[in-house]
């Protein structure tokens, strides 16, 4: 029987290049429009249990249902994005799958019973994330966040733009 931890909401993919890496999704792809975080830092993270700093450049869309992430490292600091970027590719390659369950911790407990260990996890200010690794699958990334209020705005306003989008203004940073 299968079984699964939720439903996949978000198809997120590593970038060197991420304006690179949007123009490429939105004259290809038609997915847009990308609401950009430039320069993010987290509120906490750690790297396989260790504190970590990182800097990230992260853009997000969604089209057909699904959400779509870009994420872009700022800086050299230990992380698994680090990891990722050591791996070759040429523009973008596949990071990860979230889920974004109602009950964050049961889920996490739930993957962690099957099996999954943590690679990394922290907070912004939107809430807790994880990012989750299989043994028996080990370039399986699965992300899960935690749906607060202030996350599910975000959510929700990436969505709305997302089925309404006529193909203008493909890059957004000022919003709130």
């Amino acid at each position: 029987m299968l079984t699964s931890l939720g439903q996949v909401t978000q198809s997120a993919f590593m970038t060197r290049d991420i304006r690179g890496t949007i123009a490429h999704f939105v004259s290809n792809l038609g997915i847009g429009p990308w609401y950009m975080i430039e320069g993010g830092r987290f509120s906490e993270c750690r790297y396989r249990g260790i504190p970590c700093q990182p800097v990230l450049t992260t853009a997000f869309a969604c089209a057909r249902g699904l959400e779509f992430e870009l994420m872009q490292l700022d800086n050299d600091e230990p992380s698994m994005w680090r990891d990722a970027l050591a791996r070759p590719f040429i523009r973008e390659a596949f990071h990860h799958w979230c889920l974004w369950p109602d009950d964050y911790d049961a889920t996490l407990a739930d993957a962690l019973g099957r099996g999954y260990r943590v690679y990394q996890d922290g907070a912004t200010t939107r809430g807790r994330f994880v990012y989750l690794e299989n043994p028996a699958s080990p370039d399986d990334i699965l992300e899960i966040t935690e749906r607060t209020p202030p996350r599910r705005a975000f959510q929700d306003l990436v969505a709305e733009a997302g089925r309404t989008w006529r193909g203008d203004d493909p890059i957004r940073t000022n919003w709130s």
